[in-house]
């Protein structure tokens, strides 16, 4: 039942006019019903995203980026993105690493 309604879900999200909208919208300020761009604080956190999810945060969205998955989590009553870049990623990079930053 689990695997039937999983299933349906991502069908549903690959057929639903929303998924092909554009993101993020295109710039510009005479784009019709564009907002406004404003300055956003992001503190750099020294703590890697394996740390983060071993201490209790908790997975809020996962999206595939061009360098690896960026994630937003939830730990206490702060929000934290993280960008992903796997090993073996093109460079001579061999290890995994994370760049996390909290937004609140």
């Amino acid at each position: 039942m689990k695997i039937t309604v999983l299933i349906l879900s991502c069908v549903t999200l690959f057929v639903s006019p929303l998924s092909s909208a554009q993101w993020p919208p295109e710039a510009g300020a005479k784009v019709p019903g564009n907002t406004l761009e404003l300055p956003t604080t992001l503190k750099p956190l020294s703590v890697p995203l394996d740390k983060l999810l071993n201490e209790g945060a908790t997975l809020i969205t996962a999206q595939r980026d061009t360098n690896g998955p960026t994630v937003t989590l939830k730990k206490g009553k702060h929000y934290i993105m993280c960008s992903v870049v796997g090993a073996g990623s093109g460079g001579d990079q061999n290890i995994a690493t994370s760049r996390c930053y909290e937004m609140n």
